[in-house]
C-alpha cells in the first residue's frame, strides 16, 4: 500500500474532530483574578497610606528637581512618540500577518480602556484620600493615564509577552513612559493603576473573546506518533469531553491499545483553583505548581507512571513523550485494557478483583508512591480477572504517611460505594491486613476523597460510619481520633470574613460618636440594671425557641446559640442570620433540615404574633395610638416594594411559580406537622409564648432603664410602644440588624410622643443600642466559635 493510500485510510478512520476556533484559557481568567487582586490592592494601599504616597511623591519631585527642564522636555517627547508608535507598529504586524479577529479585539480592549479608566477616574474623585494619592502635586485632574492603559491592554491582548523582540520594545516603551509620567507630575500609585486597570481590561477581552487554539490536530497527533513508530489505524477521542478532547484511544498496526495524552497551552491552569485551595485547605501538598507549566505537568505525568511501573503496578506503561510545535506535546502509554470500575458490570466485581485492586495499591505503598485519585474511574477491571490503575496528574514519589494511609482510605470508600462496606473492608482485611488496613480509620473524611466519591457520598449519608464500624469490628484497637488534615477549615474562613464585615460595620457606625462620654454622663446603677435585663433577653430568646421544636434542645446550649447570633446580626440584615444560626443548631442537633426550617418559621412567627397582640394591648392601655407618630424610614419602604415586586414578577410567570413551589413544598409541608406537634402540648407552647413574652418585656425594660439612666422618665406603657413598634419599622430596612434605621426611629419616637429633649433621647436610644446590638458582638463570636468547634454548628 502506498504512502498516500496509507494516510487516507488512517483519516478515515480519525473520529476525533478539529479544534475549536476559539478557546478560553483557564490560566488567562486566573491572571485576570490576579490582576484584580493586585488593582484593588493598589487602590487599598492609596486609601491608607496617603501621606506615605505624597511622601514619596515628594521625594521623587525633589530628586527630579535639579534635572535640567530640556532634558525633561526630551523625555516627555521621546515617551509621547514611542507610546504612539507602540501600538502602530502592533498594528501593522498583526494586519500583515492576517491576524483581523486578534485586532478586531485590540480595538475593543482600547476602546474599553479609555471607557473604564473615564469611568474610575470619576469614581476615584469622590474619595478625597484615594483622589489626594492619586492626582498628587502636578497631574491637575487626571489622576489616571487613559493612554498607557490603552496600549497596556492591546499588549495584553496580542500577548506581545511571547515574542522577545516585541517583548523587549514594549517594557522599554512603559518605562520610559513612566519616568516621563513622573516627571510631569504624575505619582507612583496613578502609573501603577494606570498599567494595572490596562492589564484586567486587556486580560478580560482575551479571555471572555477567547484565543486561537495551541491544540494541535488529530492528523498532527497521527503524524508526531509516527517519530515513536507508532503507525496509528484508529484514533478517537475519550470522554468525558469529546467535543474538545485531551485524551485519544489509539490503535496501531501492531495490536496495541495507546492512550494519548494531549498537553497544550489551552488547559494550562485547568483546575489551578481549586487545586490551590485544597493545597492552602488540606495538609498533604496539591501539586498546583505543577499545572502552571505545560512541562512540569509532562514531567509530573511521566515520573508518576514510571514510578508505578517501577513498583511492579499494573499501570499505563509509558511509551514516549514527545513535543508538538510549538505549544503542545502528547505522552503515549500502552493502555490497560477492560472497563472501569464505574463503567463495569456488578459481576465483574468479584472477590478476586476486588483483592487486585488493594493488591496494586500495596505494591505502590511499598515504593511510597501515592496515587491520590483512586476513584472508581481510574480502576480498571482487566479481562483475566485482575486489576489495573489508570496515571493522573495527581501522584506523588516519596509520599509522606499521611499520603500513603490517605490512599488506603480513599479505595476502602470507593469500593464501599460500589459493593457495599462489608465487602470493602472484608477484602482490605485479606490483602493489607488489620494493622495496615486500622490505620486508614482516622482517614476516613470526605475532604480527602476526590470530587466524583464525595459527590456519591452525599447520598449515602452513613456509609463512613459504617465503615468505621466494620473495621473496629474486626480490629478493637483501631484508632478513632479523625486526623487533623486541614490547614485551613472553611467554617474558620467564614467566621474570619464575617468578624471582618462585623468590624467594619461596627467602626463604621461608631466614627464620630463619644460613646464614652454618654456612658459616663449615665447613672450607673441603672446601667447596670439595663446590661442584666439585655443579657436576660437571650434566656427568653432560648425559651421561645424550645418551646416551639418537638426534640428536645440542650437550654445552655440553646442560650449560647442565641448569644452567637447576636454576632451574626452584624453582618446581616436583622433577623435573616439569627434564623440561619438557629436552623442549623437544630439541624446539628438531629432535627430534619425541613423540619428545622419549619421550627424557626413557627417561632419567628410567634414572636410576631405575641409582639403584635402586646403592642395593640398598650395601645389600648395608653388611650391613645402613640405608633402614628412614628414614621416608617425610606429604607423599609424601599425593602418592601423590593420584597413585592419580585413576588409579582416570580408569580407571574409560570416558571418562577414552579421553581419556588418545588423548593417551597418540602419546608410547608413541614409547617402543618409542627403546628399539630406545639399545639398538642401544651407545655411545649406555654413555654415557647412565654420565652417570647419575657425577651419582649426585657427588651422593654433596657430601654426604661436607659432613659432612667438620664434622670428622665416615661410611662413604662409608652416605652413599650415606642420600643416595640419602632424596632420592627427599624428592622425593616435592608442593613445589618437595622442599623441607623432603628436608632432614627427610637429616637424620634422618644422625642416625638414622650417629649423628651432630643439630646436625652439620643443618649438614651445610643446607650439602648450599645447594650443589646453592638456590645454582644464579642461575646456573641467566641459564642459562635466555641459552638463551632464543638460542632454545634
Amino acid at each position: 500500500m502506498t504512502s498516500a493510500a496509507a494516510s487516507d485510510t488512517v483519516e478515515s478512520r480519525i473520529e476525533a474532530p478539529e479544534p475549536p476556533r476559539r478557546v478560553h484559557r483557564p490560566l488567562d481568567f486566573v491572571r485576570l483574578l490576579v490582576a484584580l487582586a493586585g488593582l484593588a490592592l493598589a487602590l487599598l494601599v492609596g486609601a491608607m497610606t496617603v501621606n506615605t504616597v505624597a511622601g514619596i511623591g515628594a521625594d521623587v519631585n525633589a530628586a527630579i528637581k535639579p534635572v535640567p527642564s530640556t532634558l525633561v522636555v526630551i523625555v516627555t517627547a521621546a515617551s509621547g512618540l514611542m507610546l504612539l508608535a507602540l501600538p502602530v507598529g502592533i498594528t501593522i504586524d498583526l494586519l500583515y500577518r492576517r491576524r483581523f479577529r486578534v485586532f478586531a479585539d485590540t480595538v475593543l480592549a482600547i476602546v474599553l480602556s479609555f471607557l473604564v479608566t473615564d469611568a474610575l477616574r470619576l469614581l476615584l474623585v469622590q474619595s478625597d484620600s484615594l483622589a489626594t494619592a492619586l492626582i498628587g502635586g502636578g497631574a491637575g485632574a487626571q489622576p489616571l493615564n487613559s493612554v498607557i492603559a490603552a496600549v497596556v491592554a492591546m499588549a495584553t491582548v496580542v500577548r506581545i509577552g511571547q515574542r522577545r523582540q516585541w517583548r523587549v520594545a514594549a517594557g522599554a516603551v512603559i518605562a520610559l513612559v513612566s519616568l516621563a509620567m513622573v516627571t510631569i507630575g504624575f505619582t507612583s500609585l496613578a502609573i501603577v493603576v494606570s498599567l494595572l486597570l490596562g492589564r484586567v481590561v486587556g486580560l478580560t477581552v482575551r479571555w471572555a473573546a477567547g484565543s486561537p487554539p495551541s491544540r494541535p490536530s488529530p492528523r498532527d497527533v497521527v503524524s508526531v506518533l509516527r517519530r515513536l513508530d507508532i503507525e496509528v489505524t484508529s484514533l478517537r477521542p475519550r470522554p468525558p469531553d469529546v467535543r474538545d478532547p485531551a485524551l485519544f484511544d489509539v490503535h496501531d498496526a501492531t495490536g496495541r491499545d495507546l492512550v494519548v495524552y494531549v498537553l497544550d497551552h489551552d488547559h494550562v491552569g485547568s483546575g489551578l483553583l481549586l487545586s490551590l485551595w485544597r493545597t492552602v485547605r488540606i495538609r498533604q501538598p496539591g501539586g498546583w505548581w505543577s499545572l502552571l507549566s505545560l512541562r512540569r505537568t509532562l514531567e509530573q505525568l511521566a515520573l508518576v507512571s514510571m514510578a508505578m511501573v517501577a513498583a511492579g503496578a499494573r499501570t499505563q506503561r509509558l511509551v514516549g513523550a514527545v513535543p508538538v510545535e510549538p505549544d503542545a506535546a502528547l505522552l503515549a502509554y500502552e493502555d490497560v485494557p477492560g472497563p472501569t470500575f464505574a463503567d463495569a458490570d456488578p459481576e465483574y466485581l468479584t472477590d478476586q478483583r476486588l483483592d487486585a485492586a488493594w493488591e496494586q495499591v500495596a505494591l505502590l505503598q511499598r515504593r511510597a508512591v501515592a496515587h491520590r485519585d483512586l476513584d472508581a474511574g481510574n480502576l480498571v477491571a482487566t479481562p483475566d480477572g485482575g486489576c489495573g490503575l489508570r496515571v493522573t496528574g495527581t501522584g506523588q514519589v516519596a509520599a509522606g504517611e499521611t499520603a500513603l494511609r490517605i490512599d488506603l482510605a480513599h479505595l476502602l470508600v470507593t469500593l464501599a460505594l460500589l459493593v457495599g462496606p462489608e465487602r470493602s473492608v472484608a477484602s482490605a482485611l485479606r490483602a493489607v491486613g488489620p494493622e495496615r488496613l486500622a490505620t486508614a480509620v482516622p482517614l476516613l473524611q470526605p475532604i480527602v476523597l476526590g470530587r466524583p466519591t464525595r459527590r456519591q457520598l452525599r447520598e449515602h449519608d452513613h456509609l463512613l460510619d459504617q465503615l468505621r464500624e466494620e473495621i473496629l469490628a474486626a480490629v478493637p484497637t483501631a484508632p478513632v481520633e479523625p486526623v487533623r488534615v486541614e490547614r485551613l477549615r472553611l467554617r474558620t474562613v467564614v467566621s474570619a470574613a464575617a468578624l471582618t464585615a462585623a468590624a467594619y460595620v461596627l467602626v463604621s457606625q461608631v466614627a464620630g460618636l463619644d460613646l464614652l462620654a454618654v456612658v459616663r454622663q449615665a447613672d450607673h446603677r441603672w446601667l447596670l440594671v439595663a446590661a442584666v435585663f439585655a443579657a436576660l433577653r437571650y434566656v427568653g430568646a432560648a425559651l421561645g425557641l424550645i418551646g416551639f421544636v418537638a426534640e428536645r434542645l440542650p437550654f445552655m446550649r440553646t442560650i449560647w446559640v442565641q448569644v452567637a447570633a447576636s454576632f451574626l446580626g452584624l453582618v446581616a440584615p436583622a433577623g435573616v442570620g439569627g434564623a440561619a444560626l438557629n436552623v442549623r443548631f437544630l439541624q446539628r442537633s438531629g432535627v430534619p433540615a425541613a423540619a428545622a426550617v419549619a421550627s424557626v418559621a413557627l417561632w419567628q412567627a410567634g414572636t410576631f404574633v405575641t409582639t403584635v397582640i402586646v403592642l395593640v394591648a398598650l395601645n389600648v392601655i395608653s388611650g391613645a395610638n402613640q405608633t402614628e407618630l412614628l414614621s416608617v424610614p425610606p429604607e423599609a419602604l424601599i425593602a418592601l416594594a423590593v420584597v413585592v415586586g419580585l413576588g409579582a414578577v416570580i408569580a407571574a410567570v409560570p416558571a418562577g411559580r414552579k421553581f419556588v413551589g418545588a423548593r417551597l413544598r418540602p419546608y410547608l409541608s413541614q409547617v402543618r406537622p409542627r403546628i399539630g406537634s406545639v399545639l398538642t402540648r401544651p407545655g411545649r407552647l406555654l413555654t415557647g409564648l412565654a420565652g417570647t413574652l419575657l425577651q419582649t418585656v426585657l427588651t422593654v425594660l433596657v430601654m426604661g432603664a436607659c432613659i432612667d439612666a438620664f434622670g428622665e422618665s416615661v410611662p413604662w406603657v409608652l416605652v413599650a410602644v415606642i420600643v416595640l413598634a419602632g424596632t420592627a419599622l427599624g428592622s425593616a430596612a435592608p442593613t445589618p440588624g437595622g442599623l441607623g434605621a432603628v436608632e432614627a426611629v427610637l429616637a424620634a419616637g422618644l422625642t416625638a410622643a414622650a417629649g423628651l429633649d432630643g439630646a436625652v433621647a439620643v443618649s438614651s436610644v445610643l446607650l439602648f443600642r450599645l447594650l443589646t446590638f453592638w456590645l454582644p458582638v464579642v461575646p456573641g463570636w467566641l459564642a459562635f466559635t466555641m459552638l463551632q468547634r464543638r460542632d454545634a454548628l
